[in-house]
């Protein structure tokens, strides 16, 4: 729920994080023009946690969730064609998830010299987990079943292992990536 995300263009991590992501952008622009290289680009999430907030930055389709209080909330939105469709209303979210556009990404690390870095900043609650990831898991697994994972798992390696493997069961067509990380802070509500 991006109404969690407080977005402040003044602060100094977010725009560190932000220069950071162009640097790495520049990086993957500059080596996508050598031979066996051409065409190439990633998507990006991150999340630095500083203090009593998480910083999250995200460029593409890769998503970073929330799990707070034995619920799961979506941070990022993703930089896709079928999202832009969904945001104007031509398609509903049902019809977003079957439609042969929906792996169309508007924007990726290293297809442009530039690009515009989504970014957002959460007050952190004692408990708060985050779970970043790839298309290759949310394409395959939902949200419910990424939270019982988590919940139920003794470790996050354990989760981590989970996910992919449910991910595979289910075709696993792409590149799946998982990681999760827990904000073990005091400063932390």
């Amino acid at each position: 729920l991006e109404q969690h995300l407080d977005v402040d263009g003044t602060d100094d991590i977010l725009r560190c994080m932000e220069r950071a992501v162009e640097r790495a952008n520049a990086d993957v622009w500059e080596a996508a023009k050598t031979t066996g290289r051409r065409g190439m680009g990633a998507t990006l999430v991150a999340v630095l946690l500083c203090e009593t907030h998480a910083h999250v930055a995200s460029v593409g389709d890769s998503r970073v969730y929330l799990i707070r209080n034995s619920r799961i909330y979506m941070l990022t939105k993703d930089h896709s064609y079928v999202r832009m469709l969904v945001d104007a209303g031509a398609l509903t979210e049902d019809e977003a998830r079957v439609s042969p556009y929906r792996n169309i990404i508007l924007q990726a690390m290293g297809t442009k010299p530039d690009l515009t870095v989504a970014l957002g900043r959460l007050e952190l609650r004692r408990g708060d987990r985050f779970l970043l990831c790839s298309d290759g898991l949310s394409e395959k697994v939902s949200e419910a079943e990424m939270l019982e994972a988590v919940e139920r798992s003794l470790g996050f390696e354990q989760a981590c292992q989970r996910l992919v493997d449910l991910a595979n069961s289910r075709g696993g067509d792409d590149n799946i990536t998982v990681v999760l990380l827990h904000a073990a802070n005091d400063a932390a509500r």
